[in-house]
């Protein structure tokens, strides 16, 4: 698989699958390597600082910008690193999850493996073409502004580092995106089981099965044995018992008790997707939030320097420095995207239910569907960082006010270069404005 084989080249999945040893133990050499390769950038960064950093405006010590640029960048690159190594079990549990629903699903429908396939195809496509807009403006930064060798050399050692911070994002929208077409195909056989019974896919019931006037509860506990002997039906909601003859009873179990057999798969499928997504929430949570500290800490430089540029009137550098913030914010938009997305399928799943919540008491299936509604709204699904972030827009503004305040404070702290003077410009003035005293003889 193209996306596969994509994150593996970036290091960021150490496993291929559970049927492929040798892949998996070479993409966890590859991703051990990269370590080992990035700590010596890091090293070099901080031992060639006063060459790679040097203040060109006076001459001494190094210019601090650059330098926290470059450094948390290589850093938070190692923790995208070492965390792939350190959840790499978990990772793999939650692709065994996953794939476990495939079978459920595919018993409520035969359209799911198409469904299935569609959204993998969508996100390798919008995979390429990140890839592709991601490669573009790199490139096109360094043909607009890095024409010095230390520019060059420093381009040469951050940018491998900015790609794969910004492929994390999409690594962990993959991993959404996953469930979001799979609560997607839960919430269309749901609408369809709440509204006629038919499952999308699968073929109606013949007249054979249909259901008679009678029989609408399946709430048969037991046959008592016997060709003639009626059975005894208890209903476990009211405590009442009724007498059904053997004919009612096929009936009712031949064909009632395949919505109640697709309601079980159904919440069985929501709760085995509830807990891969947490199971996904606790195995990114720390090269999440570095990446989110370095998104912030990158977005907040560059803007200040943006600044300084405009204000200084020295628009050379100024288009790298604005293509840099476009690809940081496109890349946490794609990630808070899935989120969301994902959480407006379970809440559509949600509404669904509440619509159906009108039956009578002895109606099994209405009572399962009440439970299963109060199931999705005690168990929301969202996705966070630890508890410290929400992973939604929400966020997305949250850091955008937090740049724009860092910014209007360091605005104030920008150091204003006065316009030198003319100093016969200056001499002429003073004489013009001087007064010469005449004394009289």
């Amino acid at each position: 698989m193209l996306v596969t084989l994509i994150f593996q080249l970036c290091a960021l999945q150490t496993y291929a699958s559970t049927d492929a040893p040798l892949g998996s133990s070479l993409a966890l050499l590859w991703c051990i390597g990269n370590c080992i390769l990035y700590v010596g950038v890091l090293t070099f960064c901080i031992i060639e600082r006063r060459w790679l950093f040097a203040d060109a405006r006076t001459g001494t010590g190094i210019n601090f910008i650059p330098f926290i640029k470059t450094s948390i960048t290589i850093v938070t690159h190692l923790v995208v690193l070492l965390e792939a190594l350190i959840a790499r079990g978990v990772y793999r549990a939650l692709d065994v999850r996953v794939a476990s629903v495939d079978g459920a699903l595919g018993h409520l429908t035969d359209r799911a493996a198409s469904r299935l396939a569609r959204a993998r195809t969508h996100f390798r496509n919008k995979l390429l073409l990140f890839c592709a807009f991601c490669c573009a403006i790199e490139l096109g930064i360094l043909a607009l502004v890095y024409s010095d060798p230390v520019q060059l050399a420093l381009w040469c050692l951050t940018v491998p580092s900015l790609v794969i911070i910004r492929l994390k994002h999409l690594h962990h929208a993959y991993h959404i995106d996953r469930l979001t077409a799979r609560f997607d195909i839960l919430r269309e056989q749901l609408e369809s089981l709440v509204t006629d019974g038919v499952s999308p896919g699968r073929p109606k019931p013949t007249e054979a099965t249909a259901v008679p006037p009678n029989a609408q509860t399946s709430l048969i506990r037991w046959k008592m044995n016997g060709p003639s002997r009626p059975a005894v039906i208890v209903d476990s909601w009211t405590g009442l018992s009724t007498m059904k003859s053997p004919v009612s009873i096929g009936a009712t179990s031949q064909v009632d008790r395949v919505p109640l057999r697709r309601m079980f798969v159904a919440k069985g499928t929501y709760l085995t997707l509830w807990h891969a997504s947490k199971d996904l929430n606790g195995c990114c949570v720390y090269s999440q939030l570095a990446n989110l500290l370095q998104n912030f800490i990158q977005c907040t430089c560059d803007l200040y320097s943006l600044y300084a540029l405009l204000y200084l009137n020295q628009l050379d550098d100024i288009f790298a420095y604005i293509l840099s913030i476009v690809a940081t914010f496109t890349a946490l938009g794609v990630v808070l995207a899935a989120c969301e997305n994902c959480k407006n399928q379970v809440g559509q799943m949600g509404q669904l239910l509440y619509k159906r919540l009108h039956g009578d008491e002895a109606d099994l299936l209405a009572k399962m569907l009440e439970n299963f509604s109060l199931l999705l709204q005690h168990t929301p699904m969202s996705f966070s960082l630890g508890g410290f972030f929400d992973m939604d827009f929400v966020l997305l503004k949250e850091i955008a006010a937090a740049i724009t305040t860092y910014m209007v404070i360091f605005i104030q702290f920008m150091p204003k270069e006065d316009t030198p003077t003319d100093a016969t410009t200056a001499s002429n003035s003073t004489l013009a404005n001087s007064t010469t005293t005449v004394t009289p003889e």
